[in-house]
């Protein structure tokens, strides 16, 4: 879980680093280089990227007992760090490497867009 989470923190330079493409002040990217990525791919990897963290986002929460309304007050007065790491083992490993997998491929694919913008 440590893995998935920096997985997640490492993506945070690269979705402000988008932003600002999108908004238009990215520092250091070629605006010649804006032809060589399709609107069509940029909209793939965002969607793939929206699944992924979706994904992620519906486990943690069925892990976590935030989707049962009954279970989310109780998770609020949980017992302590022993009730959490319980929770969390109940993750298959197979299960989260294949996250991590995914958020790997999704940073993958921004860094070659965002590297073919800057070169």
């Amino acid at each position: 879980m440590v893995q998935v989470r920096e997985e997640v923190e490492s993506m945070q330079p690269i979705f402000c680093q988008v932003q600002l493409l999108l908004i238009g002040t990215g520092s250091g990217l070629n605006r010649g280089n804006l032809t060589m990525i399709t609107i069509h791919s940029l909209m793939v990897t965002l969607t793939s990227c929206v699944i992924v963290y979706s994904k992620l986002e519906k486990r943690v929460n069925e892990v976590c007992g935030f989707n049962d309304p009954t279970v989310a007050s109780a998770a609020w007065r949980r017992a302590g760090v022993i009730a959490d790491r319980v929770k969390w083992g109940l993750w298959r490993h197979e299960e989260a490497m294949g996250i991590i997998e995914d958020l790997q491929r999704q940073k993958l694919s921004w860094i070659l867009m965002l590297t073919i913008l800057s070169w």
